[in-house]
């Protein structure tokens, strides 16, 4: 039973049904993760860290506090299943490239005097009866005079340029789940922080698009629930984003675990 969606589920379904059932229908955890994944969630840490020490102290860490938290936080996740696709790299390439998307923020940020009113900021609502959306957003800034910017942080290689951003869902999501939360028309800007590429983009949803996102939305999420709802098979796709799948054992088109995985921190 599928109790609720996400931009996350929405988007494994497309990449590949097979992965989408393994994991949310037949709950199989796998301990494995990429690389990129790991240094993704370590510098989101130390982002979270950052502004929740300007809202709750009014502290603004120095840079090197911020490296330090990194160091510490990458030596207590590590663990031995985390997967080095590129082979001609290793573990301190991936160290040095968080620090490099913490400092390019920092330099480009600071003093940081957003106007915050949420760090990883939960949401569960309902976009359309019957579709619950749950999730969380990186920042939500808002203005004395009501203007909410919301914040999204991506540390991969590359960056949207604006006419896909313009037609991203992830954030449309976000958008929706604020206006439901402060339940009013409201000012809102979209925001994606590059931090590999060291670029920023923004975007905002007239109500044409609005409505074609959220059309879209919904057709994914009934698309889920027809396959649930008449058996259909979930297929598998084959792609080179398989590399960075560690399902390997439980999918019908593949046979061993993923060979890249189990690289060991030394």
């Amino acid at each position: 039973m599928l109790e609720y969606f996400s931009y996350s589920r929405l988007s494994t379904f497309k990449q590949c049904p097979a992965q989408f059932k393994i994991r949310y229908l037949d709950g199989i955890v796998n301990k494995d993760e990429s690389i990129e994944a790991f240094v993704g969630k370590r510098v989101h840490e130390v982002l979270e860290y950052l502004y929740n020490k300007r809202k709750d102290e009014s502290i603004t860490p120095i840079i090197d506090e911020l490296f330090e938290v990194y160091h510490t936080l990458w030596k207590d996740n590590w663990h031995e299943r985390i997967a080095i696709f590129r082979r001609e790299l290793n573990w301190e390439y991936y160290l040095a490239l968080g620090e490099k998307c913490i400092a390019w923020y920092y330099r480009t940020y600071y003093p940081f005097v957003e106007p915050v009113i949420g760090v990883e900021q939960s949401f569960d609502f309902e976009l359309e009866d019957g579709f619950r959306f749950i999730g969380f957003i990186d920042r939500v800034d808002k203005t004395n005079e009501g203007k909410i910017t919301i914040h999204d942080y991506k540390t991969g290689k590359r960056a949207l340029a604006q006419k896909q951003a313009d037609n991203d869902l992830q954030l449309s999501i976000y958008q929706f789940a604020i206006e439901n939360e402060y339940s009013t028309e409201t000012d809102v800007s979209l925001v994606w922080h590059f931090l590999q590429a060291g670029s920023r983009v923004e975007s905002q949803r007239s109500d044409v698009q609005k409505l074609k996102h959220k059309q879209d939305i919904i057709k994914r999420a009934k698309s889920i629930k027809s396959h649930i709802a008449n058996g259909q098979v979930f297929e598998a796709k084959e792609s080179m984003l398989c590399n960075w799948c560690y399902y390997w054992k439980e999918c019908p088109s593949k046979y061993t675990a993923n060979p890249y995985s189990g690289r060991k921190y030394t």
